[in-house]
């Protein structure tokens, strides 16, 4: 999870037609908004998943680190999600469910540590 939140980080860090696909003018999507104001993807990827790595190596603050990369995933499924509300036709929201998924399976991981007794 760790890896792949790194991987994600480094994609938006990368060549733009990577991660972005050329929509009609005004159609842009909430992700690519936020990402006009402020380029907060490949900081916020490369962060939770350069804690989680660290954390998981250290085997401390593994239940709180994965909160924070239920956060970040979250936070950008979520705004996968409603971006097709902006666009004409809507377009699919497969990515953010995904992202979704993935904070979800972070939540999960948090959880089992913390009843394995890692804290």
């Amino acid at each position: 999870i760790a890896v792949l939140t790194l991987l994600v980080g480094a994609l938006y860090a990368g060549p733009e037609q990577l991660v972005h696909r050329p929509l009609p003018p005004g159609q842009e999507t909430i992700v690519a908004v936020i990402e006009y104001l402020f380029p907060v993807w490949p900081f916020l990827f490369a962060f939770a998943g350069a804690v989680l790595c660290c954390a998981a190596y250290c085997r401390r603050g593994l239940a709180v680190t994965h909160g924070l990369v239920v956060a970040a995933w979250g936070f950008y499924g979520l705004c996968l999600i409603l971006a097709p509300i902006r666009s004409v036709p809507p377009s699919p929201i497969l990515v953010g469910v995904i992202a979704m998924g993935i904070a979800a399976i972070n939540f999960t991981a948090a959880r089992l540590w913390s009843a394995l007794g890692v804290k």
